[in-house]
């Protein structure tokens, strides 16, 4: 498939088409609007971040993630809103649509089945600048409803969108032309392959090789940045890439040298020689599926947090880590740094309940970022699950949660469910976990952390995965690592060494349990705007069987 992304026509894969979706042939598209900040994610103090980051994470991370943040903008600095004309996939009847973050043009694009309609054949081009014209003509109010993507946030496009599509088709006749700079003017489509619905890419025949072949799923920035490095250093045989958005499938594919781009995951699956390495990056709410898919067809499978979003996700990977022992891997990272690690071994020294108090100075986000989509869990289940895993990893002993509190919800109509909100978890053994999820203070360090566990006379505080404090007796204890990580690349390093060697793998089915029942217990009190919950009733049940 041919799509114009940053001005050049490149050959991508073709869409793999969500449910909810229609699939467009396009003969034109006029783009409306351009979506600043479509990463998500508000950066701020650049430079001074850069020599922040120098010390405290060392110039090596620094200049990996200066590389990572200057090349973001060729990956998601190119979606708009655009108004499309073309043919419906099966059915070939003409449409109009508007897509909503599609790039400006592409062979076939998929638009949210309400926001698409069927219109005469004798439907023109002018027509369509008119339509165009009518929504150009108050952008601000365009912009504000149409930044996220309907097709996979399990968000419906809202009355207000779909209206102005309605009275831009309707009233044609009554429209008052704009200037077509406004939208950018009418893009016609070039000549393409035949097969632009093809949803893989092949760019070159995979090698022959004796090394672990691997479908990586999911191409973001953390997948750039972190998990393909790991792959390569471990010189494992990079097979095929997936990532819902084409363009970003065919770029990664072509920069790092995998044989096939795709933007169907459970393609990638199906086309990896077995057997193979998975590793699932993608969206939280296909974690699960993917990882069980890849275990059930004899592949290994590396997933990273969450692992679980409901407790379907819950029972099904439960009975597939069961059937498949060791065939499925979860990447919580925090288990493998190294002051985590002695820490551990300190406080297993002592006997008695466990205090644990995390306070999290999260990165401000964009209100459309995915990590907000009803179908992720929201903030609680794709970023505090990480402390939640790092208290059940401490306590070791893995004693059971019998309660669970959320502070208020902050009373402001544009504030998070899950933002500025303290969450703590109280375990029948009588140990407490208190974590603090804020983006107030300082900002330029990006995610701050400080950890602080106190069990029988010992107190451990962990200062932003850099330094720790160990207090036993009245007399400090401290140690630090050379510079702040978060060890990603120990994680990686070890778990692809087991997948090497054939050996299983290591991360317990108990405590995915565990971890996932108080992590869905504290979004479904966040969503509820309850206070206080009690942990799900098949916790116990659900651990039994594992004993």
């Amino acid at each position: 498939m041919k799509l114009l992304w940053h001005g050049s026509w490149m050959e991508t894969p073709g869409y793999d088409l969500p449910n909810v979706g229609v699939l467009i042939n396009v003969d034109m598209t006029i783009p409306l609007l351009r979506l600043e900040h479509a990463s998500g994610r508000v950066m701020g103090r650049p430079y001074r971040k850069v020599v922040t980051f120098l010390w405290t994470d060392g110039p090596r991370s620094t200049l990996r993630k200066v590389q990572s943040k200057r090349r973001e903008i060729s990956f998601t600095g190119d979606y708009w809103v655009a108004v499309i004309l073309g043919r419906a996939i099966p059915s070939g009847l003409p449409v109009v649509a508007l897509g909503c973050r599609v790039p400006r043009a592409a062979q076939q694009l998929p638009v949210h089945r309400l926001l698409v309609r069927e219109v005469s054949d004798q439907f023109s081009v002018d027509d369509l600048s008119a339509v165009a014209s009518s929504l150009a003509a108050d952008q601000h109010r365009l912009a504000r409803v149409s930044r996220q993507s309907f097709l996979y946030s399990a968000m419906e496009p809202p009355m207000e969108l779909v209206n102005l599509l309605d009275i831009a088709i309707d009233s044609l006749e009554a429209v008052v032309s704009v200037p077509s700079a406004q939208f950018s003017g009418a893009i016609k489509l070039p000549a393409g392959p035949e097969r632009a619905s093809d949803t893989a890419l092949r760019l070159r025949r995979p090698m022959q090789s004796s090394s672990l072949p691997v479908a990586l799923l999911g191409a973001g920035d953390y997948a750039r940045t972190e998990i393909i490095p790991a792959l390569r250093a471990s010189n494992l045989s990079l097979y095929c890439v997936a990532n819902r958005e084409p363009q970003i499938a065919a770029m990664v594919a072509r920069e790092h040298g995998f044989a096939v781009a795709t933007s169907a995951s459970e393609r990638a699956i199906a086309e990896l020689p077995k057997p193979g390495l998975v590793v699932v990056a993608t969206a939280h709410d296909s974690h699960a599926r993917l990882a069980i898919v890849a275990a059930t067809a004899g592949h290994r499978a590396f997933v990273e947090k969450p692992p679980a979003v409901t407790a379907r996700d819950v029972t099904d990977l439960v009975d597939t880590m069961k059937a498949w022992p060791g065939a499925i891997e979860i990447g919580f990272n925090r288990r493998y740094h190294p002051l985590v690690l002695g820490a551990r071994a300190i406080l297993s020294q002592e006997r008695g309940p466990t205090s644990i108090i995390c306070t999290i100075k999260e990165v401000a986000l964009e209100p459309d970022h995915w990590y907000f989509w009803p179908n992720q869990g929201t903030r609680i289940t794709g970023n505090l699950c990480h402390w939640i895993d790092l208290a059940v990893f401490l306590l070791a002993e893995r004693p059971m949660p019998v309660s669970l509190t959320l502070s208020p919800r902050i009373s402001d109509p544009e504030q998070p469910i899950d933002e500025e909100r303290v969450l703590m978890v109280t375990f029948e053994d009588g140990s407490l976990l208190t974590i603090v999820a804020t983006s107030r203070g300082d900002e330029v360090r990006g995610v701050q952390e400080q950890i602080e566990i106190r069990r029988g006379g010992t107190t451990v505080a962990i200062d932003d995965l850099w330094k720790m404090r160990v207090r036993r007796g009245g007399i400090d204890r401290r140690s630090r690592t050379p510079f702040r990580h978060k060890a990603h690349a120990d994680m990686y390093r070890a778990a692809l060494r087991r997948f090497l060697h054939g050996e299983p793998a290591t991360y317990p089915t108990a405590d995915m349990v565990l971890v996932s029942a108080i992590q869905i217990a504290a979004t479904e009190l966040a969503r509820s705007d309850g206070l206080s919950g009690e942990i799900p009733r098949w916790l116990g049940p659900t651990l039994h069987t594992l004993s």
